[in-house]
């Protein structure tokens, strides 16, 4: 009986485990994951590498060839999932090579990439007031949006606790 309990609960955390928004192939490909802040001290040094990063969106722009992602970083919880925004080193901006509607792609969306560092940049304007990180996406996965009777919620914090719900009603 126990041998058998034991397979099971093994079997769930194998599977819990290895469930990623993103491909295993793109995370072979991966760095291990490392600090943003060391991404942002160091870019030179991860030009042309993949990194997986995530966050929460704050505006996307939609070019001639190409949509730009500008993005607040905040740290990865399970399953490659943005944890808090109150833990954030910084912005960085995705520039993904097909259309990305900037109704979906909307402000406050949770977003994991994986992508190649093109290196630092800066922004002339109030989008990106200090240097941003600069990635070529390879994937994007754009998180749900949680709604609980009709009604758009927010999750703070990793995991998402009941009693940490928020929940956001416009006729309030």
């Amino acid at each position: 009986m126990y041998g058998l309990k034991t397979a099971i609960i093994t079997s769930m955390l194998f599977f819990t485990a290895s469930c990623s928004v993103i491909s295993s192939q793109v995370r072979k490909e991966a760095d291990p994951p490392v600090a943003f802040e060391t991404l942002m001290k160091e870019a030179n040094a991860y030009v042309g590498r993949t990194v997986i990063v995530g966050g929460y969106i704050l505006e996307t722009d939609k070019l001639a060839d190409k949509s730009v992602v500008l993005t607040l970083q905040a740290p990865l919880g399970f399953r490659g999932e943005p944890k808090s925004r109150d833990k954030s080193q910084g912005r960085f901006i995705v520039v993904h090579k097909d259309f990305l509607d900037p109704a979906v792609y909307s402000n406050d969306r949770k977003i994991t990439v994986a992508g190649y560092v093109v290196g630092l940049t800066n922004e002339d304007d109030e989008r990106c007031p200090n240097t941003c990180l600069k990635i070529e996406s390879r994937q994007i996965h754009l998180w749900p949006e949680y709604y609980y009777q009709g009604i758009k919620s927010y999750h703070y914090g990793d995991p998402p606790y009941p009693s940490r719900l928020i929940l956001h009603d416009p006729t309030w």
